[in-house]
């Protein structure tokens, strides 16, 4: 006889992102959701940086730490679902975006700031422009 497989369970954003605070935390590491709430006490790190991240994606926080194995195994316990197909996407076309806007933002400040930076020049350099026409105008006379 085999045992049925348990459904799992899909959550959106707006649904992870109502459980931030001590009592009731939760966050996404790697597309899986994770109730943390009973481990917050057990954390080597404290509970402000596991806090800090609640209701939000926490893989690149859980990954820049360089948590172990036993930390890894952890949170199978701590599991309760996987974030929607949308949500990922969601994150996916945000982060496409937040890539776009910083290169926008790079090749800006490559050019000289806002865009704008060279705009005061331009009457600057009609005056001298003119300046150095008349000059010469007088020269022909």
């Amino acid at each position: 006889m085999t045992t049925p497989a348990k459904e799992i369970r899909t959550f959106e954003w707006s649904e992870i992102a109502a459980h931030k605070t001590r009592d009731d935390l939760w966050m996404v590491i790697d597309g899986k959701v994770y109730d943390t709430t009973k481990f917050l006490d057990e954390h080597p790190g404290g509970e402000e940086v596991m806090i800090e991240v609640g209701g939000q994606d926490a893989s690149e926080a859980f990954e820049e730490i360089g948590h172990s194995d036993d930390a890894r195994a952890l949170l199978e316990s701590l599991y309760i679902g996987d974030l929607s197909v949308a949500a990922k996407a969601g994150k996916a076309a945000a982060k496409v975006v937040d890539g776009a806007q910083a290169t926008a933002d790079a090749v800006k400040q490559k050019a000289g700031g806002s865009g704008f930076g060279l705009f005061p020049l331009v009457p600057l350099v009609a005056v001298v422009a003119f300046a150095v026409y008349k000059y010469l105008e007088k020269q022909q006379v």
